[in-house]
């Protein structure tokens, strides 16, 4: 049952027609600016903080790539996302036919799953355990706009009060139909060493840190599974999320469309980008239901 699901962090584009209206108009006034009049980076974090609020669900298509020690491995797949917490994907190339569905506070806290292949089984999969995270970053908890949003924000407003880094804003041109504002970043390599205390885990790090889980994988070759720290180790925790970033942001819902991270050797580390979305399409609980006939739970 190994590569059972793999679930993203991610990444999902959302937005409200009220703020897409008003981002319209911002539109306007932007296309007649010089280049010189790029917002900064805190007004293209603020303002997509704000978009955020506005979401109620989405829908959309995802195209992900993720680092698995030598390996990248890619998969595009179709989500569905609703406040305060639902998320339900399929796989629609790689492991094609894949789903997983999560409701906050549903079915013990627990993921429904099958992979979409003989002999395809329904499980409820633990979402930080080995299945749920095989070829995968981030865990279903950690799904979508809102969390990408906040690492993104957590690493760029460190980087400024800290006083490192070379953060760029530019013209992105268009992507995905879009035009979109342009973040390059680069952050210094750093961090600290934690002691692993008794019977914590890379995930108890990770919760303790606030860092990433499978970054903290990534950084600590020692290790192959979260559960392989012993007491007294010690840990790096990384003090940001890559040694290289590039983000676009649409401007006209000021919300990301594409980030793509590279660690500190210059391999590429993950990259998300959606090219199709729906905003707030009223989505039902029968989105969120495994009888919904429309799935194959």
């Amino acid at each position: 049952m190994n590569k059972l699901i793999a679930f993203i962090v991610g990444l999902t584009l959302v937005g409200t027609e009220v703020f897409l209206a008003s981002a319209e108009q911002a539109l306007e006034k932007v296309e007649k600016e010089s280049p010189e009049d790029a917002p900064s980076i805190e007004q293209i974090i603020k303002k997509a903080e704000d978009a955020y609020t506005h979401i109620k669900d989405y829908t959309g298509r995802i195209n992900k790539t993720e680092r698995f020690d030598n390996e990248l491995e890619k998969a595009t797949l179709e989500c569905k996302f609703a406040k305060p917490y639902k998320v339900y994907v399929k796989y629609v190339t790689s492991k094609k036919g894949m789903e997983a569905l999560y409701v906050q506070g549903w079915n013990d806290n627990e993921v429904k799953a099958h992979k979409g292949s003989f002999p395809d089984i329904t499980v409820n999969l633990d979402p930080y355990g080995g299945m749920a995270m095989d070829g995968n970053h981030h865990p279903i908890t950690q799904f979508g706009l809102g969390e990408m949003i906040k690492v993104i924000a957590k690493n760029l407003r460190k980087a400024k009060s800290r006083g490192e880094g070379d953060i760029k804003v530019s013209d992105g041109g268009v992507l995905f139909g879009q035009p979109v504002w342009k973040i390059q970043v680069r952050y210094p390599k750093g961090g600290y060493f934690t002691t692993a205390k008794e019977d914590e885990t890379l995930w108890d790090i990770s919760k303790r840190t606030g860092q990433n889980m499978y970054l903290l994988l990534h950084a600590n070759k020692e290790y192959d599974d979260p559960d392989d720290p012993d007491e007294g180790d010690k840990v790096f925790v990384p003090r940001y999320y890559g040694g290289k970033g590039e983000m676009f942001f649409s401007k006209k819902t000021f919300l990301p469309v594409k980030t793509s991270t590279w660690d500190w050797n210059g391999r590429l580390y993950e990259s998300y980008e959606i090219t199709e979305i729906k905003l707030n399409v009223n989505l039902t609980p029968k989105d969120f239901d495994p009888d919904n006939p429309q799935y194959d739970f």
